[in-house]
């Protein structure tokens, strides 16, 4: 149990040291007492907490896109907000940091320098705010989990803090989920009413190669207006454009159709580890989808590093937003090319009329593929642990085991030969996918979170 608070614990330090350093040395300068109550009215630092209350909220929510579930676009907004709302609740106890929020939009979140905020009951209660506010706009929203764990570690603090400095906590934490989940209502996803915002029907431009249904459902094109919605970073979604993919050829002795029969024959000859990793990246047993997926990931290293709350919350933050952009910025260069899809060119151009992908392929075009989310977060996680970074991946361990990685690339080299090998992708749309992942998270890491 804690027994003191900042300020009772910075003036006991403050008047041992005088009574130790005053006991060996004599001359010793007084300080004066102006500069004793800035002290002591300064913030608490975030860095001295533990990461707890991050790490067991975005283990919830994860959990929670896997029972409903949401589309990726729908978990993509609790997420990334969650993130956001989780730094901007904390950031004033960081002093070589800054708030994200108004480098976005040039508004201001105000706090009170004077108040000792207790710092995990403000996350507390920002997380559960925006993400309780966010699920109210899906279908039959059930937040009993959500409350449930609110409830749970306010409990806990109620024997750390007191009745006031836990009140005055909640109410900051509450204050700044307002202020995002106002923000969130500008990207496109809703209309000024609150109604959901339709996507008109695509109707692409017709030239040779260009995307079709696909067996066996042959369901019409889904997420042309994934890539229109605001992003955080203004345009990333061209500045990170991805190049275009080799020529579309019918010729055997083209590039097109050798990446054609690369999938083919890969697919044809697809190992049980292969099957396994591609089975582990769809994510459909459980339900989670590749962003609560790479989450995880994210959580259980954080959790066995021993993170602070300073760097969980600049850590969320990051991961978040890059997936988010990277969402935006591969679905737009996907509606740009609008390229067909393995199973398309293999049955037509090659003549192998039956073959099928190992899953039903998904309702979009297949260039470049949706791994640049999971490149994105990996570019930020990087950043922090290092490109060398030994883990494990056992997210899906009761049903498809656990995989070993001697870095993060090794990881994105094994699903993107996954893929091929599942027969959804071909091998360029993989690179290209991942090169634009990690274009985006880099670009995220460049954002100024520290001040100049």
């Amino acid at each position: 149990m804690r027994k003191f608070n900042y300020r009772t614990k910075v003036l006991v330090m403050t008047l041992s040291l005088s009574v130790v350093v005053g006991s060996c040395v004599e001359n010793i300068p007084i300080v004066e007492t102006s500069k004793v109550k800035d002290n002591l009215s300064a913030l608490p630092h975030a860095k001295k907490f533990e990461a707890d209350v991050a790490t067991e909220w975005f283990t919830l929510l994860t959990e929670i896109v896997k029972t409903k579930p949401y589309f990726s676009a729908q978990a993509l907004r609790i997420f990334s907000y969650s993130g956001i709302a989780l730094y901007e609740s904390v950031v004033p106890g960081m002093p070589s940091y800054q708030s994200i929020y108004g480098h976005l939009t040039g508004n201001t979140i105000q706090f009170d320098k004077k108040k000792d905020y207790y710092w995990p009951a403000c996350a507390n209660a920002a997380i559960a705010r925006i993400a309780s506010k966010i699920m109210q706009n899906y279908p039959a929203p059930n937040l009993t989990a959500v409350e449930a764990l609110e409830a749970s570690l306010n409990s806990k603090y109620q024997s750390e803090v007191s009745p006031e400095q836990l009140e005055f906590s909640i109410e900051f934490g509450r204050y700044v989920a307002d202020i995002i989940y106002e923000y969130s209502k500008t990207d496109g996803t809703f209309n000024a009413d609150g109604t959901p915002k339709p996507c008109p029907p695509y109707v692409p431009i017709v030239r040779p190669g260009q995307w079709v249904p696909t067996p066996p459902g042959f369901f019409p094109v889904a997420a042309a207006c994934q890539g229109s919605l605001r992003t955080f970073i203004p345009n990333i979604v061209n500045s990170v454009l991805a190049p275009p993919h080799p020529e579309y050829s019918t010729e055997p002795a083209c590039d097109f159709y050798k990446a054609a029969k690369d999938t083919y024959e890969s697919r044809n000859n697809i190992t049980d580890d292969e099957t396994r990793q591609f089975n582990n990246w769809r994510d459909l047993n459980p339900n989670y989808i590749p962003l609560s997926h790479t989450l995880r990931i994210s959580t259980k290293i954080m959790i066995e590093e021993k993170v602070n709350l300073e760097d969980a919350a600049t850590l969320y933050v990051k991961l978040n937003m890059a997936a988010s952009d990277a969402i935006g910025a591969v679905f737009y260069s996907k509606f740009h090319y609008f390229l067909l899809r393995p199973v398309t060119y293999i049955r037509g151009v090659m003549g192998q009329s039956t073959w099928i992908s190992l899953p039903n392929t998904p309702q979009t075009p297949s260039y470049p593929d949706e791994l640049a989310a999971t490149a994105s977060s990996i570019a930020i996680l990087e950043g922090y642990f290092g490109k060398n970074y030994a883990f494990v991946d056992d997210i899906h361990k009761t049903t498809h085991g656990e995989w070993s990685y001697s870095s993060f690339s090794e990881m994105l080299e094994n699903i993107v030969q996954a893929r091929v090998s599942g027969g959804t992708i071909f091998r360029f749309g993989g690179k290209a996918g991942v090169k634009q992942g990690r274009l985006v998270g880099t670009a995220i890491n460049t954002l100024p979170f520290k001040k100049p």
